[in-house]
């Protein structure tokens, strides 16, 4: 892998193990646990300050690769491209089966109902994308249902957090689910010739760092923030299986060789 496409993966990751950090320190020194209102603001504000920071370095680089970027037929074949999306498959698979077993309980609602149906269909889709020609419209069609279910997932997390006034303990959520949604439109928009190559590498450096933040700071582990957590099993592995596929389509964008015509 070159070491140009090695830092597009190493420094969200990074970044997001470093936020990981910087959020537990700034809800164990400046939360009460035992209410989750902020004694001071100042950890708090050093955390989004440095989320801020690394949104802003990952934009300046979007732009320095400039516009003339776009998937490569050559890695579009690849293996690891084909075993990143059989992982973001199986992942969402595994999601919609954990959904399912959630509506046993009793105080379940048509939600749960509703996101399991939505992660086998992407599961599913996700599966079947790799047996058509990986350029064609029908691959873009394919891609239109982790769209769908990308903004569903926003919304249902925003609406089940919107009433909670302290903001800061679901905003780094909220622009993970943002990030994938734009991540998962910039890349079907290709199929549609919709070329939209800043954002798609934006979005996707964005939502690997912010997913990272998140999935290491909110629930595998949860002691960082003192047991509140913000999602149940399925909802984990939904996030593993976006994580997987923007690393999948963040491995193909390639800068165009001179002479190839942008369309």
């Amino acid at each position: 892998m070159k070491p140009q496409k090695l830092l597009c993966y190493l420094f969200p990751v990074a970044a997001g193990l470093g936020t990981a950090w910087l959020r537990y320190t700034a809800i164990d020194r400046a939360v009460d646990p035992g209410t989750g209102i902020p004694s001071s603001t100042g950890w708090l504000t050093a955390a989004y300050g440095v989320i801020a920071g690394v949104l802003v370095l990952l934009l300046l680089y979007t732009f320095l690769m400039g516009k003339r970027q776009g998937p490569s037929p050559a890695l579009l074949g690849s293996p690891v491209y084909r075993v990143l999306y059989v992982v973001a498959g199986l992942l969402f698979l595994a999601s919609a089966a954990f959904a399912f077993f959630s509506l046993a309980d009793t105080d379940a609602s048509a939600l749960s109902l509703v996101e399991a149906i939505f992660a086998i269909a992407c599961g599913l889709c996700v599966l079947f994308r790799l047996k058509v020609q990986p350029t064609s419209e029908t691959a873009g069609t394919l891609l239109l249902i982790p769209v769908f279910y990308s903004a569903y997932t926003l919304l249902v997390f925003y609406r089940n957090n919107n009433a909670n006034p302290l903001i800061y303990s679901f905003a780094t959520e909220l622009f993970a689910f943002l990030a994938v949604m734009f991540a998962m439109y910039a890349t079907a928009a290709f199929h549609f010739g919709k070329r939209r190559p800043r954002l798609l590498r934006f979005a996707s450096m964005a939502g690997i760092y912010l997913l990272v933040t998140v999935l290491c700071s909110d629930n595998l582990l949860p002691f960082f923030t003192k047991g509140h957590l913000h999602f149940d099993t399925a909802d984990l592995l939904t996030m593993g299986g976006f994580l997987v596929l923007l690393c999948a389509h963040l491995f193909v964008l390639e800068p165009l060789p001179r002479g190839v015509r942008q369309d």
